[in-house]
């Protein structure tokens, strides 16, 4: 499955209970390495992935590489770890990185 349907599988499994996300708005924007640009957009208790950013401005961007992406949003990663190993770059605060992370652990249980 390549990075595409797994972020459509992640944001229809999110989006059939939303409960989590209701009041949660945030846009993510995602850039993979060696090539990839998507953004994550939560609100109204529904999440949008868009395959090339529709926003100038997010409230956090990461950067990783597409094989860790999909580890994180398959919960099977730990971002804390990988941000102090330098695997992953946070641009903005990292809060709201931290708060993806909640959300990604939550539907995977």
């Amino acid at each position: 499955m390549n990075i595409k349907e797994k972020l459509n599988e992640f944001a229809a499994k999110i989006n059939a209970n939303p409960e989590h996300i209701e009041d949660f708005t945030r846009c993510y924007h995602v850039q993979l390495k060696p090539e990839g640009h998507y953004e994550l957009m939560f609100s109204d208790g529904q999440v949008n992935v868009h395959h090339e950013p529709q926003s100038e401005g997010a409230d956090c961007t990461l950067k990783l590489s597409e094989k860790n992406f999909i580890k994180l949003i398959e919960g099977d990663w730990d971002p804390t770890k990988a941000f102090m190993m330098g695997q992953l770059k946070v641009e903005g605060k990292l809060g709201n990185a931290l708060k993806l992370h909640q959300i990604v652990k939550t539907y995977n249980q």
